[in-house]
């Protein structure tokens, strides 16, 4: 039987040192041999409380608190040497129940009559005392238990050389932390006559106070000596069950929006949902959902969001911002810090919704060995998405209405499509700081080099090197435009007026999602697990394929069961293992035209390329979008056509280390017509040092911080700790380099998405960053 129902470990180790302690308790050992119990005195008589069922750790704890689970400390009168005796067995039993330790155990809330308590009130606090005050001086009480102990032990000497006081230094710490507490409004803890007593001194004052506090824990039973003066235990924590309020979860809207009439409760008494609530880290098991219902409109409010009957019967879910709790599963509801929570682990941590699953489960879900919440990653899942939706739409400034009881996957597929705004991040329209931004200048006031090669931070006090390789066919732009000339020579009035001069960083980081394999297709996946096209392409190719020698290869080299998709499974990230080749695909050059790999198959799906950003020098994300098949000049400048349609709108400086060969396609296509009038292109520093001695165009034109004073506005004059003057580059041209090492921790995340769930949590967390 030990082998069927459990380990031989787990019975030895707790099973087989439990029972024998039952000899003493011959009622238990009767309870124990009746198959089912099911009379309720009969539980209660041997129990101690009733319940619908008992378990192995009620046993364990049932025989730890002397033989019941009634937590009473009253009776305090019997003998010491016996408590002592069933203390030692207490600490050994708890030591033995899986999961639990001595810091578990608690004390029932103090079982004090009201009556007495409102007499110790009139008697000694003043009668203008307020409830907040009472509560703040009972729950000090509760909260200090430890401190009860050392104040009641010095309270009952047994030593030679000690001797009792009921103003102890610990009870007169505690008196003085009250005391700061109420901000020195201490008159309202004496009667009139008692404070007239006291005259005004402090160490009188806090005496006294101390001597109420010391009489409070008599009157609370907040000590572990009896009336005689007898030790019983120590003071464990006490639990605030017995006090828990009362938890409902109702519509944040007292009124319907748009009738402005009152909401009747909608919820049938008989099918009112009892949930399990998660508020911060603590959990509440009996919460109440209640809804209200508009009379005339028909419109039906919940606490997270409202359902709006449209034409047809069809109804609208509208996801309300200001929601207080939000669902997450079928009987869990959580509170916004919870799932705050969840999005700002995600982001911090990198950690996926397992990851954060374990952590929470962990650290709060387990606590309790009896009642203890476990949820899963899909709950997880559903609390990123209630929170991030709602968050996103504030700032866009309004609700998120879908319709009713969709898939969860098609909530992030909608909800980008309503909220993404094509990869806009909202919260960086209009940005501008000190870092993105500097006041124009037309003139500059350097010009420590004279060769428009040298770099700030590289060439103040070195020789520049010399190009390397001559092409006399651009020594001459063959449109006649110089893309970065010198400030004055577009400048006719140096004194008026001109806007700060902004910049924009862009860049791309080699991370992708899935979609269908067919060329020039960049359509969902119709089956996101396994499949390998789109739904209409799956129609027209999914039956046919003449490559079954490559398919048997394919397959057997991607199976589970072979050696190579072993080590496929086992691979990290961007991890080069001994029997793959140095380099894993060949990496785009930011100074070559990308080639473009043709397909031999289409067994496994295609993947796009990269996810390009646009950055702020600071590292405020304003926009992202994603490349299919390359990092293209053709691509980059679609990308920035879309997200600067006007001149207003565009940056004086645009940033990438493609700039030269962005340069050169802007110019053969025409579009630099247009790009001439408001902005130029700069190679980010690092790329600009490699490559000057290399490219002609890049050397001339895309020099991010020149030193010969053709773009004052790109070095600025800083000063060090001694006041010295020295440049300084004017712009962080680093900062999408940056915003890609951390996007690069999600990759083992986003590559197991389905699109829409890509989108969205990419999108959300660059939200964030932003």
């Amino acid at each position: 039987l030990v082998e069927i129902f459990i380990s031989h470990s787990m019975w030895q180790k707790y099973y087989e040192k439990t029972f024998p302690y039952l000899s003493q308790y011959p009622e238990m050992i009767s309870w124990l041999e009746v198959e089912k119990q099911q009379d309720t005195e009969v539980n209660l008589g041997v129990w101690g409380v009733s319940q619908m069922e008992y378990g192995f750790t009620d046993l364990i704890k049932w025989l730890a608190n002397g033989g019941t689970l009634k937590v009473d400390r009253k009776g305090k009168g019997k003998a010491k040497e016996a408590d002592e005796t069933r203390s030692h067995k207490k600490g050994a039993l708890m030591f033995m129940i899986p999961g639990v330790n001595a810091a578990s155990v608690q004390d029932s809330f103090p079982d004090v009559t009201f009556k007495a308590f409102n007499q110790f009130v009139n008697a000694n606090f003043d009668d203008k005392i307020s409830l907040a005050t009472v509560l703040m001086v009972l729950f000090t009480m509760t909260d200090n238990t430890d401190l009860l102990n050392l104040h009641a032990r010095q309270k009952h000497p047994t030593c030679d050389g000690e001797y009792a006081s009921n103003t102890t230094g610990w009870m007169k710490s505690l008196a003085r932390r009250i005391k700061a507490q109420l901000q020195g409004n201490t008159k309202i803890l004496f009667t009139k006559s008692q404070f007239a007593q006291c005259a005004k001194e402090e160490d009188d004052i806090i005496t006294s106070l101390a001597s109420k506090l010391d009489a409070l824990a008599e009157v609370l039973d907040l000590t572990p000596y009896d009336s005689q003066g007898a030790f019983q235990t120590k003071l464990h924590p006490v639990s605030y069950d017995a006090i828990q309020s009362v938890k409902t979860i109702c519509p944040t809207s007292f009124e319907c929006e748009d009738t402005k009439h009152g909401l009747l409760q909608a919820t049938k008494i008989r099918g009112i949902p009892i949930v399990k609530l998660i508020k911060e880290t603590s959990i509440y098991y009996n919460a109440a959902v209640l809804s209200g219902k508009c009379s005339k409109c028909k419109s039906i409010y919940y606490a997270n969001h409202e359902s709006i009957i449209k034409s047809n019967d069809n109804s609208v879910r509208v996801y309300l911002n200001t929601a207080q709790y939000l669902k997450i599963g079928c009987e869990i509801w959580v509170d916004r810090v919870f799932s705050n929570a969840v999005i700002g682990g995600m982001y911090s941590f990198h950690a996926s919704a397992a990851a954060y699953t374990d952590f929470w489960n962990d650290a709060y879900g387990n606590t309790d060995s009896i009642n203890g919440l476990r949820i899963t990653c899909r709950h997880i899942w559903q609390a990123f998405i209630q929170e991030s939706t709602r968050s996103i739409a504030f700032e866009s400034k309004l609700h998120l209405e879908l319709d009713n009881n969709i898939p969860i996957n098609e909530v992030t597929t909608q909800a980008f499509s309503i909220l993404g705004e094509g990869g806009r991040i909202r919260p960086a329209d209009g940005h501008a700081c000190s870092e993105c931004t500097q006041p124009f200048s037309a003139v500059p006031d350097y010009i420590p080099q004279q060769d428009p090669a040298a770099v700030v931070g590289v060439d103040e006090n070195s020789i520049v090197p010399p190009l390397a390789i001559q092409d006399p066919a651009l020594e001459d732009n063959p449109n006649n435009i110089e893309p970065n000339a010198s400030a004055n020579d577009y400048i006719n009035d140096v004194d008026a007026d001109y806007a700060p001069v902004k910049m924009v960083v862009l860049d791309g980081i080699v991370m992708g999602l899935t979609h269908c394999a067919y060329d020039d297709c960049i359509n969902d996946l119709g089956n996101a697990h396994g499949g390998v096209f789109c739904p209409h392409h799956e129609i027209i190719y999914g039956a046919t394929c003449p490559h079954q020698n490559e398919w048997s290869k394919h397959s057997q080299n991607h199976s589970r069961q072979n050696l190579a998709g072993v080590r496929r499974m086992l691979q990290r990230p961007g991890e080069n293992m001994p029997w793959e080749p140095a380099t894993r695909g060949n990496a785009q050059p930011h100074d070559e035209e990308s080639t473009e790999r043709q397909r031999k198959h289409y067994f496994s799906p295609a993947r796009f390329y990269c996810v390009e950003t646009i950055c702020a020098p600071c590292g405020t994300v304003i926009a992202w979008t994603k490349f299919d098949k390359s990092e293209s000049p053709t691509n980059i400048l679609n990308f920035l056509e879309d997200i600067y349609p006007t001149e207003e709108s565009r940056p004086d400086y645009i940033c990438i280390d493609k700039a030269c060969l962005l340069l050169r396609s802007s110019i053969a296509n025409g579009s630099w017509d247009m790009w001439s009038k408001t902005s130029r292109f700069i190679v980010d520093s690092y790329h600009y040092i490699n490559h000057r001695t290399e490219d002609y165009i890049c050397r001339k034109w895309c020099n991010p911080a020149p030193l010969n004073g053709s773009a004052p506005n790109l070095v600025v004059i800083a000063y060090d700790r001694q006041r010295n003057p020295y440049y300084k580059r004017a712009y962080n041209t680093q900062a999408c380099e940056q915003l890609n090492s951390c996007l690069g921790g999600f990759e083992s995340i986003l590559k197991r998405m389905t699109p829409g769930n890509f989108n969205w949590f990419l999108h959300v967390m660059l939200f964030y960053h932003t």
